[in-house]
């Protein structure tokens, strides 16, 4: 698996805000109930979308978090970043610390062509155009 579970939990978190976005807030509890996560490792999730400014948390009764902006203004590499950190696709794909130009592994050249595609993926979707609400609501319990 290329991406962390963790980014897909944040996705699955976008998800289930955008499907109640005639809400206010929502609280982390209830999204991890209903997304079947554990409310620990979603509210880490938050937190980290939290300071990447994709979502804003208020607290106090009526409090919870909720999307910053328009789903069409998310691009899904800010969700990836957010999560797994703005170097995420520039680690070797097998691991090796000291793998890079100078000093390649034997499929870094292929990791190279393959992260550049993947990269134009992500920064040329945004969560709307990804995310078609009837077909995931099967898929995400949400």
């Amino acid at each position: 698996m290329l991406l962390a579970k963790s980014t897909e939990n944040a996705i699955q978190l976008i998800i289930y805000l955008i499907r109640h976005a005639d809400n206010d807030y929502i609280r982390v509890k209830e999204i991890a109930e209903q997304c079947n996560i554990s409310f620990f490792i979603l509210s880490k999730i938050a937190q980290k979308m939290i300071k990447a400014g994709i979502l804003e948390s208020y607290t106090g009764p009526n409090g919870g978090i909720k999307l910053v902006k328009n789903p069409s203004d998310i691009q899904l590499i800010d969700v990836v970043q957010s999560i797994e950190g703005t170097d995420v696709l520039d680690k070797c794909i097998l691991g090796f610390e000291h793998c890079g130009e100078m000093n390649p592994c034997a499929v870094h050249q292929h990791w190279k062509e393959a992260r550049e595609v993947i990269l134009n993926m992500f920064e040329g979707k945004t969560l709307k155009e990804i995310i078609d609400i009837d077909e995931l609501k099967e898929v995400y319990s949400v």
